[in-house]
């Protein structure tokens, strides 16, 4: 399936060849400013719904080569809060069969985040992660019909393999957290490409619909990016190949 198609006259490149370009230029143009590159890939993910996870995979591997160590962790924690807090217009926007699937995706996360903390003596910025997934939820099941939240999920793999696991995606062991938040990432990158529609683009006629849904998707892929972002800096391995596999159901 094609991304995207050039106008009649073959003329101009679409708003989507466009944002591609120039993140892609942005690889070489951009190479010690990882915010610049992420930005790029970040407007290439809202301008190419068809191409939704290879986008956000490389925005987040652009945020995480900014910076290293314990900064890194901050930062990253950081941005999810902030991500978590802007996610009303994607509430608003969400059909409630979506709707359950992101709300529940972010709860489960974060109790699960909460039952690994309880585990450790050092562990503040576990609870704070829990508490944005958490927050997440809340957020989303504000404007739902009905709450699917189920405040405790089953356990026994997690305390089974409470600091590492084995991602059923690829095989990969990574440190459970980080599969933790890969798995929240896929779960919303999953309502992404359902809200966007089979045929993979947004609507561009000029109305109020049109405006809410562009930014529910704004708001879908800041969220994405900021788990992903925040799976690599917990030990995710961090090349494409591993990042863009998905679970096999």
């Amino acid at each position: 399936m094609h991304v995207s198609q050039h106008d009649p006259d073959n003329l101009r490149p679409t708003a989507c060849e466009q944002a591609w370009t120039r993140a892609r230029q942005s690889e070489q143009l951009h190479k010690n400013q990882a915010d610049s590159r992420a930005k790029a890939w970040t407007q290439a993910a809202r301008e190419c719904p068809a191409r939704l996870d290879e986008a956000t995979v490389h925005a987040a591997q652009a945020l995480t080569a900014s910076r290293g160590g314990q900064a890194n962790r901050q930062t990253a924690t950081l941005r999810l809060v902030q991500a978590a807090q802007r996610l009303d217009p994607l509430a608003k926007a969400l059909p409630v069969e979506l709707a359950d699937q992101a709300i529940t995706g972010e709860d489960r996360s974060g109790f699960e985040l909460s039952v690994l903390a309880a585990r450790k003596t050092d562990a503040a910025w576990m609870l704070t992660l829990a508490d944005a997934h958490t927050a997440a939820a809340q957020i989303l099941a504000g404007h739902s019909k009905h709450d699917p939240r189920q405040g405790v999920y089953p356990t026994t793999d997690l305390l089974a393999h409470p600091d590492e696991s084995t991602d059923p995606a690829n095989g990969i062991q990574t440190p459970t957290p980080a599969l933790i938040e890969m798995d929240t990432a896929r779960s919303l990158l999953a309502v992404g490409r359902k809200l966007n529609g089979s045929a993979g683009t947004i609507r561009t006629d000029v109305s109020k619909n049109a405006k809410s849904h562009q930014e529910a998707t704004s708001a879908l892929i800041d969220m994405v990016v900021a788990h992903l972002s925040m799976a690599m800096n917990l030990g995710y391995p961090a090349t494409s190949s591993a990042l863009l596999q998905t679970p096999k159901h």
